[in-house]
């Protein structure tokens, strides 16, 4: 039997004929076609194929090289955050912009990996982590005005000398803080070392100067 092959390629043509017959009898091909290449483009042609080759694998390396870099990054944003000191407001003042930055960039290049489990879950996370991070930045600054606010009430030298307005509602601040203590122990037990940190202490700071009960008053030296 024989086929007919129209061969078109930049600047070469040729057409020719070749016989391909069922191994089973025996027989195989009488012509290759790459017999038919000029000596010229041989070398040309195989290094086209091979480069198409070489680009498809690099792509595939490339990705994967790619997904271990945004798995260091957020391992490296993850680390810092949790590792600096949540009661240092100038600490976070410095950092938080930087690290909202960096964030900003890992959102961007998890979009190409939407599908891909390992990557999801250490950035929900890393989210997680920073929820926690500034519920408990809120609390803190919080905590913080009410003792200060508690210091000017009393006036130079607690002599009620240009003092300022006292807070009458106190016991309500002190049950919110209380009862949102035991929730963000029940929601994030994960970070319970930052919330007693954060939280925890400033309960503690405001129970030298406020008598309350708490469950975990006992907990804290002072």
């Amino acid at each position: 039997m024989k086929l007919s092959c129209w061969l078109s390629l930049s600047r070469f043509n040729c057409n020719t004929s070749f016989k391909v017959l069922n191994r089973k009898y025996g027989n195989i091909c009488t012509k290759g076609l790459y017999n038919y290449i000029p000596n010229n483009k041989r070398k040309e042609i195989f290094f086209f194929f091979l480069n198409d080759k070489k680009k498809y694998f690099n792509a595939l390396y490339n990705k994967e090289n790619d997904k271990k870099d945004i798995m260091n990054d957020m391992d490296e944003l993850y680390d810092n955050i949790l590792t600096c000191n949540w009661n240092d407001s100038f600490n976070f003042v410095l950092n938080v912009p930087i690290w909202e930055g960096i964030l900003n960039s890992i959102e961007e290049k998890v979009k190409a990996y939407e599908n891909d489990e390992q990557i999801i879950k250490k950035k929900k996370e890393l989210n997680q982590l920073l929820d926690i991070l500034f519920i408990l930045e809120d609390i803190r600054d919080h905590i913080n005005e009410l003792l200060e606010q508690s210091s000017r009430s009393k006036g130079l030298a607690g002599a009620h000398i240009m003092c300022s307005f006292e807070i009458q509602n106190m016991n309500e601040h002190i049950e919110l803080l209380k009862k949102k203590y035991e929730e963000l122990l029940l929601t994030y037990p994960l970070y319970k070392y930052q919330i007693d940190l954060v939280l925890g202490r400033g309960l503690a700071l405001l129970r030298q100067r406020y008598v309350f009960d708490w469950k975990y008053m006992h907990e804290y030296f002072f």
